[in-house]
């Protein structure tokens, strides 16, 4: 937690600044419409939250939360000027965000930091109504090569990198996982996952949470 906090005071403000084509690329493939909720997990220092609030309007409603109180302190100065936009400082690893509440949620470069990769995409998919869908843009390093060898260790030391692949992770929970661009990057993913709807019954599948 503290080299999030320190982030927030330092190079995340920087990158706060070139966010805008990722952030215009989320809420383009969520296809977000006035009046829904919306979920922003690990939402730093609340970057996407102007593009969020404007997209779900003065009737939807947007959570943030993130495990570092530094960058929630940054996000809910940012999100003062919409009532209806919360900011709440949890962990997605242990945190019930909640039954069916969200129409979207979104998670960018957060997943991959987590400790507990598995129970941070299944509490995201069980925050979902059915139909909902996740826009995921994520560190992934499955491949073996000289770099990523490299990457996972460097990244393991900074972050705590668990070496889980995240589009494993949200493909055992999630019935429809579709990547974004048809050329999957090596060290990148950016995927749309969707809570698939039963149409004989109008019920979300069950989440398959992972053993243990």
């Amino acid at each position: 937690m503290q080299l999030w906090d320190f982030a927030a005071l330092t190079y995340y403000r920087v990158l706060d600044r070139f966010s805008g084509t990722l952030n215009r690329l989320a809420i383009d493939e969520l296809a977000l419409r006035p009046g829904e909720a919306v979920l922003d997990i690990g939402c730093g220092t609340g970057a996407l939250l102007p593009a969020l609030a404007q997209a779900v309007g003065a009737q939807g409603r947007v959570v943030a939360m993130d495990v570092s109180p530094r960058m929630v302190a940054v996000a809910r100065k940012r999100a003062r000027r919409w009532p209806n936009v919360e900011v709440r400082q949890a962990d997605a690893c242990d945190t019930d965000h909640g039954a069916a509440e969200f129409d979207a949620a979104v998670a960018l470069g957060a997943f991959s930091a987590m400790p507990d990769v598995p129970a941070a995409v299944a509490n995201a998919a069980d925050a979902l109504k059915p139909g909902g869908r996740l826009f995921v843009f994520d560190v992934r390093l499955a491949k073996k090569t000289r770099a990523t060898r490299f990457l996972r260790a460097a990244y393991r030391r900074v972050a705590g990198f668990s070496g889980a692949d995240v589009v494993v992770e949200l493909r055992r929970v999630f019935e429809r996982v579709e990547p974004v661009f048809r050329v999957e990057g090596e060290t990148t993913a950016v995927v749309v996952a969707r809570k698939v709807t039963d149409t004989a019954t109008g019920s979300a599948c069950t989440p398959c949470r992972p053993a243990g």
